[in-house]
């Protein structure tokens, strides 16, 4: 039987596009990915457009709706319900999947007319796909009527056969694993250290990523005395993430907001407990005082407090990234995401052509 075809509307620039492309490839789905920018996958047909600015969606739409229509697909997968969602909106095709990822369903409705396109979209589609409960939850809200329709699919991560060990050498070592934007929260993070330094003068602190706020970051830095604790990683390549976590004690993510949590998720598939705000859809992947430490958004004392208390307990540390370790074997790997989706593929398919065919 000749393969299913699917076109999958989203950036090829995005790690979790690329993987889910090349994950149900492995599956047997015959892919085609249209994305604005990024570069070409070697083992995915892709169509890349440039991008030319805010309005390259619009300028784009018919031809991605021709790319679409011509490869003749069974089912077309929407990764992103902004943006991607008007290509998907003009194809008109069924069956339709759209995976919410967070910004499209938190922020972008605010603006009138992504809210009446984001809407629309979820109204026609077939089926959803959330991250987390707390986006399903999110996505109902703005859509009442996706509530028969939309199902939580996370992204899994690798799993290794065993924890990697914690780093046995002095001092300890925390990192930071997120884009240098304000919705990731480092500026809270070096404000908080400068009082964890205060009771433990030689912690440091990688700072991996990049982004607008580095600049202030490093200004920080400077202006706290933290130039002998902090350092600043850059943008880190996805096959760089698995070396970078084992080269550190924990991780923390003083995120304002997150639709999910996948950091959290890479960190403790290595054994790493995660210092993290307790919002969005956080509490899901990290169960406070068991594979980390939940603390409230925008709290510099708290997170102070929670980082010096799982830094100065090697016996914790290795207990909540051992906990962490088996919780993420149990719910969250790769493979058991590939699994949902792949089967959730199978059935708008074929109910579709059971449909068409009566």
């Amino acid at each position: 039987m000749a393969s299913k075809r699917v076109v999958v509307l989203g950036w090829a620039e995005s790690v979790h596009t690329r993987r889910w492309v090349r994950g149900m490839s492995s599956r047997g789905f015959h892919v085609r990915l249209i994305s604005l920018g990024g570069e070409r996958l070697d083992d995915v047909e892709t169509i890349i457009y440039h991008r030319y600015g805010r309005l390259s969606y619009l300028r784009y739409c018919r031809r991605a709706v021709r790319d679409a229509r011509t490869f003749r697909p069974d089912l077309i997968h929407v990764h992103y319900a902004a943006g991607f969602g008007l290509w998907g909106l003009a194809a008109n095709f069924k069956p339709t999947l759209v995976s919410v990822w967070g910004t499209d369903v938190v922020d972008l409705p605010s603006n009138p007319v992504f809210r009446m396109v984001i809407r629309t979209l979820l109204k026609r589609a077939s089926w959803i796909t959330a991250t987390s409960d707390y986006l399903r939850r999110v996505t109902v809200r703005l859509q009442p009527g996706a509530t028969e329709k939309i199902s939580v699919i996370p992204f899994g991560v690798s799993v290794p056969e065993t924890p990697a060990p914690h780093p046995e050498t002095k001092p300890v070592r925390i990192c930071f694993l997120k884009a240098h934007r304000p919705v990731s929260g480092p500026d809270f993070l070096i404000k908080a250290m400068r009082e964890v330094v205060r009771v433990m003068p030689k912690i440091q602190l990688s700072m991996a990523g990049d982004g607008e706020m580095t600049p202030k970051l490093r200004r920080m830095v400077q202006k706290y005395g933290l130039s002998e604790n902090v350092r600043f990683i850059g943008r880190l390549d996805n096959n760089q993430i698995s070396s970078f976590l084992q080269q550190h004690h924990f991780m923390v993510m003083p995120s304002r907001q997150e639709s999910f949590g996948v950091a959290a998720l890479e960190a403790a598939a290595y054994g790493r407990p995660t210092v993290a705000s307790n919002v969005g859809g956080i509490p899901e992947v990290i169960r406070n005082g068991e594979t980390g430490v939940l603390v409230p958004s925008e709290n510099v004392g708290s997170l102070s407090k929670a980082i010096i208390k799982l830094a100065q307990d090697s016996d914790l540390r290795n207990r909540m990234g051992m906990a962490g370790y088996e919780f993420v074997k149990q719910n969250y790997p790769w493979e058991k995401s590939l699994d949902m989706m792949a089967a959730l593929y199978e059935r708008l398919i074929d109910e579709n052509r059971e449909n068409t065919t009566v």
